[in-house]
């Protein structure tokens, strides 16, 4: 299954604060992706929202996310900065692709948001996988080794104090996308360069994507939405199931299904199942 993954943009404060910030969330990714089928075609880092193209069961894809939204709340309360970082609203949602023109779609969709907010021009965006496409050049981005890189400081930037990947290259301080984004699925669905390039300029191809992605949030009160949430809340408590929760834990759980995410009573009994009767 393919998925188009974002966040919401978070409207008081962004989601990066410099250049360190998304290297380590990017690097992060990359190494919740190694042992997983999980795959990423296309990805862009905004201020303050993410989209990716990714491929994998959607449990997993949620899972990788809640991983990561954990490790980089943890970096940003170990590297305070001026401007403090919110993640409450840092929400995943996850939209089913649907056929190959969808996927060049959602694909010619993530490479423009920094056009659409006035950044540039798509391949001239630092945090977006824009370069990777048909580029000629694309065998001089070979990067240095881990081991030239240094160890020591790649832990320090990854908060990784277990063994690191070391068949992966360094480019600009993150692991190198060209190893790790399956970037030549997307040029066999284009075929050739200029259709990728005609599709980048079609006019209206956000107000296309965007009335999917608000049909998303419509449903996003479904079963698998809030199980998703549930797990996500279960992982960042560092546990596998709701079982293993305290009860104040599963307190704090369906406050934050009903309030926050509109859960109905029914929905939550149904779905958190044996770990509510200590509630009543």
């Amino acid at each position: 299954m393919y998925y188009h993954v974002y966040s919401s943009p978070l409207r008081n404060c962004p989601l990066f604060r410099d250049d360190a910030d998304r290297r380590f969330f990017l690097n992060r990714i990359v190494l919740c992706l190694l042992g997983t089928n999980i795959r990423i075609y296309a990805y862009c880092l905004m201020d303050n929202h993410i989209h990716f193209l990714i491929s994998g069961e959607e449990a997993s894809i949620m899972k990788l996310f809640a991983d990561v939204k954990r490790e980089y709340g943890r970096w940003l309360s170990r590297s305070r900065g001026p401007i403090e970082v919110d993640l409450d609203g840092f929400d995943i949602s996850m939209r089913l692709i649907k056929g190959e023109e969808d996927f060049r779609t959602v694909v010619a969709y993530i490479l423009r948001n920094p056009v659409a907010a006035g950044l540039g021009s798509v391949t001239s965006y630092k945090w977006s996988s824009a370069f990777l496409y048909f580029n000629p050049w694309l065998n001089q981005f070979n990067g240095i080794s881990v081991k030239e890189y240094g160890i020591t400081k790649l832990r320090a930037e990854t908060s990784r104090r277990n063994e690191l990947p070391t068949d992966i290259t360094i480019l600009d301080g993150i692991f190198n996308p060209v190893q790790w984004c399956s970037y030549k699925k997307v040029e066999q669905v284009f075929g050739r360069p200029i259709e990728l390039s005609k599709l980048l300029s079609k006019y209206g191809i956000e107000n296309e994507e965007e009335s999917k992605m608000e049909q998303v949030e419509k449903n996003l009160h479904n079963d698998s939405f809030i199980l998703s949430k549930v797990q996500e809340y279960c992982t960042i408590n560092g546990v596998d199931r709701v079982e293993q929760l305290t009860t104040i834990e599963v307190r704090a759980l369906t406050r934050s299904l009903r309030d926050r995410w509109g859960a109905s009573k029914k929905q939550i009994e149904r779905i958190l199942g044996n770990a509510l009767p200590s509630l009543r």
